[in-house]
């Protein structure tokens, strides 16, 4: 058996099952994926004593999974698909089936050495599911909104009665996000600094506690990497290609847009920083990326120090 500093482990996962490859072995094994078929695999991975399981994103199919290998402290790993198709192109590694993702997945693991997943509290975890389900909500209604342009005449007011009920279903889950909020006397601190800088409100101070708990504990070019604002090269010999923000947290980042957007207004440094890029000749979407990454490095400094915002 290869030592456990050298055991690396990919796991496909889909709705009913799991696949799994541990790297340079054969064959794949598979469990499905199911309370009974985890546990088997948290067995068998606490003999073997990987140093690495990775696993692909997969529209929370793979929750279950993650969260048990993580409370049975192994190391694990919770990567991007986009990425990982990006790797097997780049490494002439293009038939795909479930046993082959695998075993890609073993292979990206011990050769990029991904971020390990850190977890969640029940807290976090309960808020997100909160703000996710506060998402689709949002969706739903515009969905609706878009669909009353165009609706025939006949049929206006079922549109209409389901974008009351909609509005009043939304309302009562963001009174349930501030009450859940409030009964964490551990986050009352944290929500009142990150809420004293102009332009943050309930719902980003939410996402920000629940989605990026690592504000506050890295530096500011990590931060942004991960929220995904920081700028990319995309040069070339001479060329000078644009610089663009690429991958992250989209919820995270689709947050903080919108309250950069408001603090542009009312945010005295970022109203600054803004119009001073306005005058330079920077394109209004440039400027307002370039204020979200100063927004973040103000917010993330905030939580290091826990301190208030000041001017």
């Amino acid at each position: 058996m290869a030592t456990s500093s050298k055991v690396y482990v990919g796991i496909d996962v889909s709705k009913d099952k799991l696949d799994i490859a541990v790297l340079g072995e054969r064959p794949e094994k598979q469990v499905d994926n199911t309370r009974e078929g985890i546990e088997k695999l948290v067995e068998w991975m606490q003999e073997i004593e990987p140093e690495l399981i990775v696993v692909e994103a997969t529209g929370g199919y793979q929750r279950a999974v993650v969260e048990a290998l993580f409370h049975a402290g192994l190391c694990v790993a919770v990567v991007n698909p986009a990425r990982v198709r990006q790797f097997a192109r780049a490494s002439g590694l293009l038939a795909k089936t479930d046993k082959l993702d695998a075993q890609l997945l073993a292979v990206f693991g011990q050769r990029m050495q991904p971020k390990r997943y850190e977890g969640k509290s029940e807290a976090e975890k309960q808020l997100s599911a909160l703000l996710v389900r506060r998402k689709q909500l949002e969706e739903m209604l515009k969905a609706e909104q878009n669909r009353l342009r165009t609706i025939s005449p006949v049929l206006r007011g079922s549109v209409e009665r389901i974008i009351t009920i909609l509005k009043e279903e939304k309302k009562r889950l963001e009174e349930q996000i501030e009450q859940f909020m409030r009964e964490q006397k551990a986050w009352q601190e944290q929500r009142e600094i990150l809420g004293s800088a102009p332009g943050v409100g309930k719902v980003t101070t939410a996402t920000l506690l629940a989605d990026l708990p690592e504000l506050g504990k890295m530096d500011r070019k990590k931060i942004a990497a991960l929220v995904g604002v920081a700028p990319m090269n995309y040069d070339s010999g001479r060329k000078r290609g644009y610089r663009k923000t690429k991958g992250g947290r989209t919820d995270v980042r689709s947050v903080l847009y919108m309250s950069t957007l408001v603090a542009t207004r009312y945010n005295p440094v970022i109203q600054a920083q803004y119009q001073q890029l306005l005058k330079r000749g920077k394109l209004k979407k440039v400027a307002l990326t370039a204020c979200m990454r100063k927004f973040l490095t103000i917010l993330n400094a905030m939580v290091r120090d826990q301190q208030p915002f000041r001017v």
